[in-house]
């Protein structure tokens, strides 16, 4: 009888066991079909936002223009490139003659609120991790193609920053990187995965450097690495004895422009002379949208059929001060003025390589950052940095808890943090730095009142303990791995491309139609999208958003082999690709890694 009854309670903890597998897995494919309507008006208050921007508060009497050529639905780092390759191209030495391109930039809420500006801070390119799997899907040569693509992010973004005048108010450097690994297996897993890497592209072995301590040690003998390998234990970078291994390479860091904030695009419609985009405020007409909202999840309101391609997940990052040991140089009384701000590193905690914490750091400083005709004069200036650490992450708990990770799958909503990711990502550190010691204390600086209201009183403080601050954002995560950008097809946007013969008219006419001669140098109108970035944004979202703007001005956009900052073929949305793409088993994929 005991057996019988044994039997039974294992039939029904098996029972139990798959109808909550079944139960999430609905769940998810139930949230992921939904419309995901617009970006929450309250979302959790990011830390890089903080002072806000002046480009927050438009003009009171901005109004919106009856015509445009090119909207762009987005302010965030693809909806900044696409504008700034529009205004580039104006340039030269007919500018004065050419009939100027008329470009509105809408944003939902405030300016850069979405991902680019809720992220990590990393520009730290997936590279050996995902070769071999870009191999075996494209070919080695499309492979190769893909990875110089986002190792060209980092000098691009650095360019960039340096040609606007922005290197120390963007706070872009470049920064060592360290790849941690706790687990042996999965440290094996990616010293295989680099050696193959390295093979394929030699150049890039000069680039990458190993710290082990002896059991990692112990694993790497029974591999030909080929490179020079730099046996320092662990504790020397002041990692937890708990890391089996280290994988350092460049990476960087990033501190997250007419621009109507607060203006959300509520729908599309076709019309004989162009598109007629509606917000709250008014409507305007345009031959040419660009979909480069955040990661494109909100896009899927505007888009239905982008709906399972690019899928929402909600991740989470904090705001931490360190220990005040950490980063400690023995020759120092400086708490943490060895490598502050010097040194960005990925946890991967657990037996797979989809799951991972991050962390950056503001550097040290004795002085607040210059301040600008961007950013807010007076107390609301940037406060000196005090080395606060960027944390990351948490998704699936250290590698152990998936069910965690897949109640953000399909969740578009960026007002609320998950209680138990928040309190995983507010005690992980000091087990990943042996070397975090006691608490770190706020300053002056650190605990001042923030934006003020209307009525000139200061809001919430930051916390006062470890955690100064915690919030979500939402990514959009590629039904296939790979950004979605070009021309969006008929069937996917369910609306006709306009159709119209170009004509010139009066650069004083009240009303612009689509026949404005500086429409007629464009590509033929249509909708156009950057977005689906898995969580990559900055190493794939700044050049996907030149090569669209390159598409609407009349070019390709496309790869040259002589040229990694050209975007791959492999990133065009097409209808084939539209149709073969499979969210469930991409992401059964990740999940079954």
């Amino acid at each position: 009888m005991g057996a019988i009854v044994s039997l039974f309670s294992r039939i029904r903890l098996i029972y139990q066991t798959l109808k909550s597998i079944s139960d999430s897995f609905s769940a998810v494919s139930h949230r992921v079909s939904l419309d995901p309507g617009l970006p929450h008006p309250n979302p959790s208050r990011s830390y890089w936002c903080s002072p806000s921007s002046s480009l927050d508060s438009p003009p009171k009497d901005a109004t919106l223009p009856e015509y445009a050529d090119v909207v762009i639905i987005g302010s965030g780092i693809s909806g900044t490139a696409i504008a700034r390759t529009l205004l580039d191209s104006q340039k030269g030495s007919d500018a004065d003659v050419k009939e100027p391109l008329r470009v509105v930039m809408l944003e939902a809420r405030d300016v850069c609120s979405g991902a680019t500006g809720r992220n990590g801070g990393h520009i730290s390119p997936n590279t050996y991790q995902d070769y071999a799997e870009l191999a075996a899907t494209y070919g080695s040569q499309a492979a190769q193609q893909i990875i110089r693509y986002r190792l060209a992010h980092l000098p691009q973004l650095m360019k960039v920053a340096e040609e606007e005048g922005l290197l120390e108010v963007s706070q872009a450097r470049v920064v060592e990187q360290l790849d941690a690994y706790l687990q042996e297996g999965t440290y094996r897993k990616a010293g295989k995965l680099f050696g193959g890497y390295v093979d394929a592209i030699p150049e890039e072995r000069k680039n990458y450097k190993t710290y082990e301590g002896e059991e990692a040690v112990k694993v790497m003998h029974s591999f030909v690495w080929g490179y020079v390998i730099e046996q320092n234990a662990p504790q020397e970078l002041q990692l937890s004895s708990y890391i089996m291994g280290c994988i350092s390479r460049p990476g960087g860091a990033v501190h997250p422009f007419q621009l109507f904030t607060q203006t959300p695009c509520t729908s599309i419609t076709h019309s004989p002379s162009g598109y007629i985009i509606s917000t709250p405020q008014s409507s305007l007409t345009a031959p040419h949208i660009i979909h480069a909202t955040n990661a494109c999840q909100w896009a899927s309101h505007l888009l239905p059929g982008m709906r399972t391609k690019i899928i929402p997940v909600r991740v989470h990052m904090t705001a931490q001060r360190p220990g005040r040991s950490l980063g400690r140089d023995s020759s120092s009384n400086d708490s943490i003025r060895n490598w502050a701000g010097k040194r960005s590193f990925v946890f991967y905690p657990g037996a797979s390589m989809s799951f991972f914490d991050y962390l950056t750091q503001f550097p040290l400083a004795s002085t607040p950052f210059p301040t600008s005709t961007n950013f807010k004069q007076g107390e609301n200036a940037y406060p000196a940095r005090a080395g606060e650490l960027l944390f990351g992450g948490g998704a699936a708990l250290g590698g152990r808890g998936e069910a965690a990770m897949m109640e953000n799958v399909g969740v578009a909503d960026d007002s609320a943090v998950d209680f138990e990711i928040g309190a995983y990502l507010g005690g992980a550190m000091e087990r990943y730095f042996e070397g975090w010691g006691a608490e770190g204390e706020g300053t002056a600086n650190d605990d001042r009142k923030q934006d003020k209201d209307e009525e000139g009183k200061g809001k919430a403080e930051w916390g006062r303990g470890r955690m100064k601050a915690a919030w979500t954002g939402i990514i959009g995560i590629s039904a296939d791995g790979q950004p979605w950008v070009g021309r969006v097809p008929e069937t996917v946007s369910g609306r006709a491309q306009p159709r119209v013969q170009h004509q010139t008219h009066s650069k004083s006419s009240a009303t612009a139609t689509i026949s404005d001669p500086a429409a007629s140098k464009l590509a033929a109108p249509a909708e156009w999208i950057a977005a689906g970035f898995t969580g990559e944004g900055m190493t794939h979202a700044w050049l996907a958003g030149v090569a669209v703007a390159r598409m609407v001005l009349g070019s390709s956009g496309t790869c040259s082999e002589r040229d990694e900052t050209a975007l791959p073929e492999q990133f065009l949305i097409t209808e084939k690709r539209w149709k073969d793409t499979d969210w469930e088993a991409f992401l059964g994929g990740a999940l079954g890694e």
